[in-house]
Order: structure tokens, then C-alpha cells, then sequence
């Protein structure tokens, strides 16, 4: 299981998982939370408890099926709110909002929705509505390379691809690559792994995040932090 930074005494490990060159399904991903996920010790024991337990995940599938219905173009996302800072929360008393690309048909939102139940996991156990809206996600290519192809070594900061991911009205991230601004202690790394499986992806700088959509009892609108994590997926 991970151990959260404070329960390590100040120790920073990365847990990742790489996607499955034989998937099926693949796509690109984001994820923005409210708590910084390339950090150093000190601003991570500061946050952990106290934030980190809202974000918005989204998948676009640039080629496959999942559950035999082709999703080629189409995304779906989810605003979650957890009980504690993710990784230290209980995963299955999260809940979640899905938004469904609305140029999917009934058969392709059906799918989309249980793929990310899939890649959510315990987290997803309680999706408490479903929307349907107007999506635009891009996430600009800079290297043929895998994201932990890509990855930092020492303090080279880790260089993820620009993204973008909209719901009107409803959520919002925008990213882009760190950079020596964002260096704060001289030591951060990524310190948590990504809310979804299946994932291959480097942190990023969230210009913004905001979840604005009714369901959760909350919304937020956290920008100007070292909170996202930009790549791929693969199921």
C-alpha cells in the first residue's frame, strides 16, 4: 500500500504504473488535484489532512474499444471528492461525478462510464450523477517518447506535454511543463502515484482547476500549483 510522505517521516517515493502495450483501449490523460503532487517534504506534510481531496481525472481514447464499442475521439471524466488527502483516504467512500462526451451515442456512454469505473477503481464504488457535456481535451505531443521515458533525473525537471481538458460549466484543467520557477526546496519529486490505472504519465503545472457542477456538496477552483500529472493511458 503507499505510505503518505508524513507516515514516512519526510521520505519522498514514487509509485507508478505503465500501461499495457498490448491494450485494447488507449488514449491520453490528466489529472489535477488540490494539493501539489511534485513537492518536496516540507510543503507535502503541510498538505497532507488538511487538502488534497478533490480533483478531475479525464481519459481521452484516441484508438480502441472498450467492452466491444469503438470510443475512438471520445472522452469522459470525473470530479472526485475523497474523505482525506488521496492516498491516505479510503478509497471506497469517495465520491464521484462522471461527465460523458456528449457526441457519444447510448451505447458508446455506457461504455465510456464503465471504462472509467474500470480505470477508477475503488474510487468510482460511488458515482453519485452523470452528465453529459461538450468536451474539448488536448494534450500536445513534444517527443515520441513515453512520459517515463521522459522522466527527470536528479533536478532536471520532469518535461510533460501541455494539456487542456474542458466541461463547460462543469470542470477545467489546463497544465503546463515544470520549469525551474517551480523548484521550491531543491528536491521535490512526483510524490504521489496517479488516481487512475493503467497510466503512464510526469507531473505538470496546473494554470488551472476548477470543479463547478452540483453532486459533490463542494466546488473548487485551485490554479498556480505543481498539482497535475499529464500522459497516457491504457486498458
Amino acid at each position: 500500500m503507499f505510505k503518505t510522505l508524513a507516515a514516512l517521516g519526510g521520505i519522498l517515493i514514487v509509485v507508478g504504473s505503465s500501461p499495457c502495450h498490448a491494450a485494447g483501449i488507449r488514449g491520453d490523460y490528466v489529472e489535477a488535484r488540490t494539493n501539489d503532487v511534485f513537492t518536496g517534504p516540507c510543503f507535502s506534510n503541510a498538505e497532507v489532512f488538511i487538502t488534497g481531496h478533490q480533483a478531475v481525472m479525464a481519459w481521452k481514447v484516441t484508438e480502441g474499444s472498450y467492452n466491444g464499442v469503438d470510443l475512438a475521439g471520445l472522452t469522459v471524466a470525473a470530479a472526485l471528492k475523497g474523505d482525506s488527502t488521496f492516498d491516505t483516504d479510503t478509497p471506497g467512500d469517495a465520491r464521484a461525478i462522471l461527465i460523458v462526451d456528449k457526441t457519444a451515442n447510448p451505447k458508446q456512454r455506457e461504455a465510456l462510464v464503465a471504462m472509467a469505473k474500470t480505470l477508477g477503481g475503488d474510487r468510482m464504488t460511488h458515482v453519485v450523477d452523470v452528465r453529459t457535456s461538450a468536451i474539448a481535451m488536448t494534450v500536445e505531443r513534444h517527443a515520441t517518447e513515453s512520459p517515463s521515458e521522459n522522466a527527470h533525473s536528479g533536478h532536471v525537471m520532469p518535461k510533460a506535454p501541455t494539456a487542456l481538458f474542458i466541461a463547460p460549466g462543469l470542470a477545467e484543467i489546463s497544465t503546463r511543463p515544470l520549469d525551474e520557477r517551480d523548484h521550491k526546496c531543491g528536491n521535490e519529486v512526483q510524490a504521489f502515484p496517479a488516481l487512475s490505472k493503467g497510466v503512464d504519465v510526469l507531473p505538470a503545472f496546473t494554470l488551472g482547476h476548477s470543479f463547478k457542477g452540483a453532486g459533490l456538496n463542494t466546488r473548487w477552483d485551485d490554479p498556480n500549483a505543481r498539482s497535475s500529472l499529464v500522459g497516457r493511458f491504457a486498458l
